[in-house]
C-alpha cells in the first residue's frame, strides 16, 4: 500500500475512533511560537521554546515574600500551552461526552441570599452557578484539582498526545516569556493588561482602565505575553502539578515538578498546615479577579486547598487551569 493510501487509511481510522472531533492534520513541526489545535474542540495550543531562565523574585522586588525564595537557574525543554485558561464551553464539552454529574460545593460564590463567609463552600454553587454573570468564553471555574486531571486525561485519550498540567516552573517561565519585571508588561501593575482587584481590600475586584469585570473576564481581553499567552497573570488562579513546597530549597532545577511526599513544618499564619502532607497540597499561580498587585506578580506563589478542605473536595470561584502538551 503506498504512503498516500496508509494515510488516508489512518484518517479514516481516527475519525471512526472520534467520530465527533476532527483531528489536526498537516502538522510536522513544533516551532516556538506555532499554534495549533489536534481536534477542533481542543484548546489551542502554544509552542514554548526551551531556555532557562531565574526562577523567584529577587529580594529587593516590591512585594516579595521568602516563598520566592532562593532565586535561581531553571533549565526548561520545549513544550506546548494553552493559549488561554479552559474556558466554560471547552468543559461543557468535556462534561457532556463524559456524562459527567454536575458537582455542587464552591467557596467565593456570590448566589443570592448567600449567607455564608466568603471562604466557606457553598453547597449550591457550581461550575455552572457561581452567582456571577459568565458566558462560554469566560474560564471554568468552581471545580477541583481532579476535575482538571480528568479532563486532562479524557483530552489525552481523545487525541492520543500526552497532556498534563504545567509544573510550577514551566508556568512561571511561560509567565514571564523571557522577562525579568514583576509582571510581563513592567514593574508596575496595570488594569490596562490584567484583570485583578483593589490595591487594598483583598477579594475585591476592581473595574478600572481596560478591566472591565468585577469577576471573572472573557479569555483573551487583554493584551497577551510576549510567547502570545493570554490571561497568565490575574483573571483566575492556575492549578499545578508540583506539590506544596514553602521555599525553593532542593527543588529541581530542570523544570519538572515537585512530587516529593515530605511532612511539613508550618507555623504562623500557616500553622493549620502543620504535621500534614505536601501532596495534600498543590500549588497554583496567576493571582485572579480579586487580588492586589502584590499576588499579581510572576513570582507569587499560592496553593490549594483552604484549611478545612482536600484536593478532592476544594472549588474557588477564582480558580481554574490551564493544559500543557508534551513535544
Amino acid at each position: 500500500m503506498g504512503v498516500k493510501l496508509l494515510h488516508l487509511a489512518l484518517l479514516l481510522f481516527l475519525s471512526n475512533l472520534f467520530p465527533t472531533h476532527s483531528i489536526a492534520q498537516g502538522r510536522k513541526s513544533s516551532r516556538a511560537g506555532q499554534t495549533f489545535r489536534d481536534c477542533t474542540e481542543c484548546p489551542e495550543m502554544v509552542v514554548i521554546p526551551a531556555g532557562s531562565f531565574m526562577m523567584g523574585s529577587p529580594e529587593n522586588e516590591p512585594g516579595r515574600n521568602p516563598a520566592e525564595g532562593p532565586q535561581r537557574k531553571v533549565m526548561i525543554q520545549k513544550f506546548a500551552v494553552g493559549k488561554f485558561l479552559i474556558t466554560k464551553k471547552e468543559w461543557a464539552i468535556f462534561a457532556k461526552e463524559t456524562q459527567r454529574p454536575m458537582a455542587g460545593g464552591c467557596c467565593w460564590a456570590e448566589l443570592p441570599g448567600d449567607s455564608l463567609k466568603p471562604w466557606e463552600m457553598n453547597s449550591k454553587a457550581s461550575w455552572n452557578n457561581i452567582g456571577f454573570k459568565q458566558d462560554s468564553s469566560h474560564p471554568v471555574v468552581c471545580i477541583t484539582w481532579y476535575d482538571a486531571i480528568d479532563y486532562i486525561n479524557w483530552l489525552s485519550k481523545l487525541t492520543g498526545h500526552t497532556y498534563r498540567l504545567l509544573t510550577e516552573a514551566e508556568w512561571e517561565y511561560a509567565a514571564r516569556a523571557g522577562t525579568t519585571t514583576a509582571y510581563y508588561w513592567g514593574d508596575e501593575a496595570s488594569h490596562n493588561f490584567s484583570n485583578y482587584g483593589t490595591d487594598t481590600n483583598f477579594g475585591d475586584g476592581c473595574v478600572q482602565g481596560r478591566d472591565r469585570w468585577l469577576n471573572t473576564s472573557p479569555v483573551g481581553s487583554f493584551p497577551p505575553n510576549q510567547f502570545g499567552l493570554y490571561d497568565m497573570l490575574g483573571n483566575v488562579n492556575q492549578y499545578l502539578a508540583d506539590y506544596f513546597k514553602p521555599s525553593y530549597i532542593n527543588v529541581p532545577t530542570d523544570g519538572s515538578a515537585y512530587i516529593i511526599e515530605a511532612r511539613l513544618s508550618m507555623g504562623g499564619d500557616l500553622s493549620d498546615m502543620d504535621g500534614t502532607s505536601s501532596c495534600a497540597y498543590r500549588m497554583v499561580r496567576g493571582s485572579n479577579f480579586g487580588d492586589s498587585p502584590q499576588t499579581l506578580r510572576c513570582a507569587f506563589r499560592n496553593w490549594a486547598p483552604g484549611p478545612g478542605a482536600t484536593l478532592r473536595t476544594y472549588r474557588s470561584s477564582a480558580l481554574g487551569f490551564r493544559v500543557a502538551r508534551a513535544l
